[in-house]
Formats: structure tokens, C-alpha cells, sequence
């Protein structure tokens, strides 16, 4: 007896890979990112540890989620939030490369030179928080502690460092792929209408 189900219904419900406008979509929020991020530059250098970043790029990816999750359940009439969260967790990653690809481009092929300034910048910010926390008058820890930001931040900006990065964002990149999957997410009923 063949298992397979040859009804034409059930096989328009099932999805189809990865779509194709995922990665369109992907490439443009990409684009954005390093886009923002090299007109920070321009503007000014020590724009780029500016408080603007981190909201930038999660508009960015929370936005493209959304428009490939809407676009997808659109196409396909459904979306399971297991198709929701792999779809919307790729998207974010790929959205957040526009970052690493900023990074590397501007210390590895742009301007190495600004390795040292871009520590310089960081030690600044990480003198400010200790500062903040009443730390400043500890001097050996305080020295410890900006000897190991400035390893970090050298490290960090390697080509191994970003990839890791990269990786590590997966983590964040989870949380909010979950978020926007269970808003998302699109179940038939029973009596053909949707829901969701």
C-alpha cells in the first residue's frame, strides 16, 4: 500500500523550502544595516559605539522577519511556528551580517589603521560604566579590567571574531524570532476559513 497522500489539497499545504524572497529581503535589511553604519562612520567616528546601534539593527531585523513571515503566510495560506521561527531566524541572521560585513570591511580592507582608535574608543565607554558603577578608584582591577577590554575588542574585530559574532547573535536572534513566530504563526481551521 503507498503511504504517500496524493491529494492535491493536502499537497498545496505543505510548505516549500526556503523562499526565495527571504533571501531578497535578507540582502536589502543587510544593506540597510551596513548602510546605517557606514553613514555613521562618515558622519563621525565615535558614531559608531552610539547608543543609535542596537535599536537600529533590531528595527531592522524585526522588520524583515515580519515582511518575509507576512509574505510567506500569505503565499502559502498557513504558517506553523516551527516554518515561522526557522524562516524568521535565518532572516535575522542573514539581516545581521550587514553588521560583520561593516566591521570587517572597515578594519580589514577600509581603514586597518583604526583598529587602535576603535580600542580607544571602547577602553573610553568602559572607563565611563566602571566610573558609573563607583569603580574608577580600584586601580588594579580597574587596569585588569581595561586590559581585558582592550584584548576583547582586538580580538573581537579579527575575522575569527566577527564570525564568532555572528554566531553568538544567533542567541539574541532567537529570542525575537520566537516573539515575532508566535504573533505570526497562521493555523487552518477545520472549516476552511484562517485564523490568525
Amino acid at each position: 500500500m503507498d503511504d504517500h497522500n496524493t491529494d492535491p489539497a493536502e499537497q498545496e499545504l505543505q510548505p516549500s523550502g526556503i523562499p526565495s524572497l527571504l533571501f531578497g529581503h535578507s540582502a536589502a535589511g543587510a544593506g540597510l544595516v551596513l548602510s546605517g553604519y557606514l553613514l555613521a562612520y562618515m558622519i563621525r567616528f565615535e558614531a559608531l559605539l552610539g547608543h543609535w546601534s542596537t535599536p537600529f539593527v533590531l528595527t531592522v531585523v524585526i522588520s524583515v522577519m515580519v515582511m518575509v513571515l507576512l509574505s510567506v503566510r500569505q503565499e502559502e495560506g498557513r504558517l506553523s511556528f516551527g516554518r515561522a521561527f526557522g524562516l524568521s531566524l535565518l532572516s535575522g541572521f542573514l539581516v545581521r551580517l550587514g553588521y560583520n560585513i561593516f566591521m570587517v570591511l572597515l578594519f580589514h580592507v577600509m581603514r586597518p589603521d583604526l583598529v587602535e582608535a576603535y580600542v580607544g574608543l571602547v577602553l573610553e565607554k568602559t572607563e565611563e560604566a566602571l566610573l558609573a558603577l563607583n569603580m574608577g578608584g580600584l586601580s588594579e582591577q580597574r587596569e585588569e579590567m581595561m586590559e581585558m577590554a582592550a584584548l576583547s575588542t582586538r580580538n573581537s574585530l579579527s575575522l575569527t571574531g566577527q564570525c564568532t559574532d555572528a554566531l553568538v547573535g544567533l542567541i539574541w536572534l532567537a529570542f525575537v524570532a520566537a516573539i515575532v513566530s508566535l504573533i505570526l504563526k497562521r493555523k487552518p481551521l477545520e472549516d476552511g476559513a484562517f485564523r490568525g
